[in-house]
């Protein structure tokens, strides 16, 4: 499945240009290639002489490929690597270095404690690690004591199956149906409303006694993008589900997939990509997670949407603002009940391509305050004291097509009016930077002290609130040069 942004009569068929599974029979009329606007939208079948395969690997298309509409071809390979042997090599390296391996002088060199720490697919990484119950070693040892999984949402991956492709990893507009976020979300048992199946990531494979310590750390983005609230509600979307005493969850409030580079610049989205910094929270985190596993000293109280507060909502009930030129987004990326065959899930191996799917899980987003930040989760000291909406989602915008879509893994910053006149010509209901502020020395004075309680919370380190300072204030300077 693939998405072009411009116009363009050549597309491999690998995941972002990987090496790819080649075609077996490229001359084969019984292949479809087919297109469609939405993830449930009707394909259309693209006529077969529209198109050929080049190089067993290559789709050359007659006047090429439309931008913004998602291509699918379902093909034969073969020759499929062995996949899954790497949460081994995993599991047992760092079992050597706790247990196994001379370390410098001597077996009292052993590392002591192990932590693993991903970000997106090395995020699902953990999560299939875990499910899969690597974290007890062939000796019967624990081999994590504590797992960091950031913005890895609510998704597993394609890291144990026949012709796997970890790259691929179910966005709100790419790769949607690709087995990423598949039951069960949760920790501990639930059961699947739609075939009764129930499982849960831990307790899947491994028993209590080797489960880590874990923090779940997700930005705004991975509740619009990556199905982040099934980690932590029912399935029938109507409560939460409490996390397990070892496990803390942490949304960072406004943030996208990965913070966009600053100053931040428009490509191929809406809006601004949001730009707000949490990375520098890992820093802590880290710090936390070693204290809680080292010497029992626990992290902060996990800090997330929650449904029972009126935090965590369906879509349509986002109260977000009427701001001019703004859009709110009408569809985010959703997880489905899927059938991929009936050996898929003991074995890994889908034959049924695309998948059967059933009735989207409830998937649900946070809700905002009158400025259209979200309530809850981890506030930098950019949200806490703000010059800008900062949120986890952006469109598409019309020159790369798919206009009404999510644009993959981005959210938004969008500046507040500087003066009240400017925002009472525009007709923005936020306040403007003008009416928050007297000058840059106190909005400064505010950010840092927003960054000192974060420190005080456990969510920074004190050495770093001299250089976030310094960065409040080159964000000052970057929204009042905005429509000059």
């Amino acid at each position: 499945e693939f998405i072009v942004d411009k116009r363009s009569d050549r597309q491999s068929v690998a995941d972002r240009n990987h090496k790819p599974y080649p075609v077996l029979n490229p001359d084969d009329k019984a292949l479809q290639l087919t297109v469609r606007d939405r993830v449930e939208g009707p394909r259309q079948i693209v006529a077969r002489g529209d198109w050929h395969i080049e190089d067993s690997s290559i789709i050359v298309m007659k006047g090429g490929f439309d931008p913004g509409r998602l291509y699918e071809l379902v093909y034969t390979s073969q020759d499929s690597p062995v996949s899954g042997t790497g949460l081994a090599a995993i599991r047992d390296t760092v079992s050597w270095l706790k247990y196994g391996g001379r370390v410098a002088n001597g077996p009292e060199d052993r590392y002591k404690r192990a932590i693993g720490f991903g970000i997106s697919q090395s995020g699902r990484l953990l999560r299939t690690f875990l499910y899969y119950g690597f974290n007890r070693d062939e000796d019967g040892r624990k081999v994590f004591d504590g797992i960091l999984a950031d913005v890895a949402g609510a998704g597993r991956g394609g890291f144990n199956m026949r012709f796997a492709q970890p790259s691929r990893d179910s966005n709100p507009y790419a790769n949607t149906l690709t087995p990423v976020d598949l039951f069960p979300f949760t920790d501990f048992e639930e059961t699947d409303p739609e075939s009764g199946r129930k499982d849960g990531l831990l307790t899947h494979g491994m028993n209590r006694q080797f489960w880590p310590r874990i923090f779940y750390m997700n930005s705004s983005h991975e509740y619009y993008g990556r199905t982040a609230s099934l980690i932590h509600i029912a399935l029938d979307g109507k409560s939460d589900v409490k996390p397990l005493p070892d496990t803390r969850i942490y949304m960072f409030t406004g943030g996208q997939h990965g913070p966009a580079a600053f100053p931040p610049a428009r490509n191929g989205t809406r809006n601004l990509p949001s730009p707000n910094p949490y990375q520098w929270m890992f820093r802590a985190l880290l710090t936390d997670m070693n204290e809680w596993i080292k010497d029992d000293k626990a992290p902060p109280a996990s800090r997330y949407p929650h449904i029972s507060g009126g935090e965590l909502v369906p879509l349509s009930e986002v109260k977000f603002p009427k701001i001019p030129g703004v859009q709110f987004p009408t569809l985010i990326h959703l997880a489905y009940p899927s059938n991929y065959g009936p050996d898929f899930f003991t074995k890994g191996i889908a034959t049924i391509e695309p998948p059967q799917i059933g009735k989207p899980y409830p998937v649900l987003v946070p809700q905002v305050d009158a400025d259209g930040i979200d309530l809850a989760g981890v506030h930098m000291p950019e949200v806490q004291v703000p010059l800008a909406t900062y949120t986890g989602w952006n469109l598409r915008s019309k020159e790369i097509g798919g206009s009404e879509q999510l644009f993959t893994q981005a959210g938004s910053m969008i500046p507040f009016a500087r003066t009240k006149a400017e925002r009472m010509q525009s007709g923005d209901p936020r306040p403007s930077i003008e009416e928050r502020y007297s000058s840059k020395d106190d909005y400064l004075k505010k950010f840092e002290a927003a960054a000192e309680n974060l420190v005080r919370e456990k969510f920074l380190l004190s050495k770093d609130v001299p250089d976030l300072v310094k960065r409040g204030g080159e964000e000052w300077d970057f929204v009042q040069a905005q429509g000059k």
